[in-house]
């Protein structure tokens, strides 16, 4: 019977990914990857009144670096939540002193009702969709979580912060009921991210 279960289980194991890799390096080249192929999305930034993709490309050059850093000297944690997968990498020495990212895999299943201005009656719209969120906070020696990425698999980056600079990115063709769940989504990650600091 044990050598049964070694026999199931020992091939899983090669299977499985790494969850204590650092996923962000990937999500920063495919989202960078998704906005310079096209032209369907309007960047926010509360620092500059033109905002554009090489703007955003030179700010994802400070999470690159985070994205390239020694793991190995860091202590690493993972717990799961809910719907949420923490996994925090914590330094004793350095500027950067924690790490943490939190997958969320968020179903949804509604039924909305759209409203025309034309006068046409509102009709109802039935969205099943499912989200896989990744949010990145990197705390320093001075400012807890002082930069922040936000990105959804399919959807692409959604924003980021550094320091006091903000920048949000919607889509032209949002993925059905992005602006259902984000929002909500965005609530429950930062209160996590508080639960984390206490």
């Amino acid at each position: 019977m044990i050598k049964l279960a070694l026999s199931i289980l020992l091939p899983l194991t090669f299977i499985l990914p790494d969850t204590s890799q650092l996923q962000l390096l990937q999500d920063l080249k495919q989202d960078l990857q998704q906005l310079q192929s096209g032209n369907s999305h309007f960047i926010s930034d509360n620092s500059t009144l033109s905002p554009s993709v090489e703007t955003v490309a030179q700010d994802l050059q400070l999470f690159g670096l985070i994205a390239h850093l020694d793991l190995s000297q860091a202590s690493y944690t993972w717990q799961e939540q809910g719907q949420h997968q923490v996994h925090r990498w914590k330094f004793d020495e350095g500027d950067i002193r924690s790490i943490v990212e939190i997958q969320s895999s968020i179903p949804l299943d509604t039924v909305v009702t759209v409203r025309y201005l034309d006068g046409k009656p509102p009709t109802q719209q039935h969205i099943a969709n499912t989200f896989t969120f990744r949010a990145y906070f990197i705390s320093t020696v001075d400012t807890p979580n002082k930069l922040y990425y936000l990105t959804e698999e399919e959807q692409g980056l959604l924003g980021y912060r550094l320091g006091e600079k903000l920048v949000e990115v919607t889509y032209a063709s949002a993925k059905k009921g992005l602006s259902d769940v984000l929002p909500r989504y965005k609530e429950e990650v930062r209160q996590l991210v508080l639960q984390l600091q206490q």
